[in-house]
């Protein structure tokens, strides 16, 4: 799942030329607020796995969880991504995509139990917040992928 998760970050970093891209048919926001977006997600949740007590760790269960994690998918249009996780504008979107491949990376040295508190699913441990990562970005791609089609 980690390779997988490096190759979105390399998909992401090649749509960033076209970054101003819109069709508000699709989304109203560009491919650059869902890279940026996908960016942060990533960046903001490892920096809480990193900072977080294994000890800690609750996990609970969630219908909504075991539909996106076994389906792999999450539906347009049916959340809103939280203001930490908005976009800034003029952010630079190779710095940061730099600094998520590294939070990546060091995410596999993390303890199997530490975790990100999701506030829909509860605490995802290491093997499950890389899953959410993945699915989370996909979902992303996937709309930035559709902006792109001519």
């Amino acid at each position: 799942m980690i390779n997988k998760l490096a190759q979105q970050l390399a998909e992401i970093e090649a749509m960033i030329p076209m970054a101003e891209t819109l069709n508000t048919d699709i989304s109203h926001a560009s491919v650059g607020w869902h890279l940026a977006h996908c960016i942060l997600v990533i960046n903001q949740v490892t920096t809480a796995v990193a900072k977080s007590d294994p000890s800690n760790y609750k996990p609970r269960y969630s219908w909504i969880k075991f539909y996106i994690f076994l389906t792999k998918n999450i539906p347009r249009g049916k959340a809103k991504a939280p203001k930490a996780v908005e976009p800034i504008p003029d952010m630079d979107l190779q710095e940061a995509l730099e600094r998520a491949s590294l939070a990546i990376i060091n995410l596999m040295s993390v303890a199997p139990n530490q975790f990100f508190p999701h506030p829909y699913f509860g605490d995802l441990n290491r093997g499950k917040t890389i899953q959410f990562l993945w699915i989370h970005t996909e979902h992303h791609l996937k709309i930035a992928r559709d902006l792109l089609k001519k």
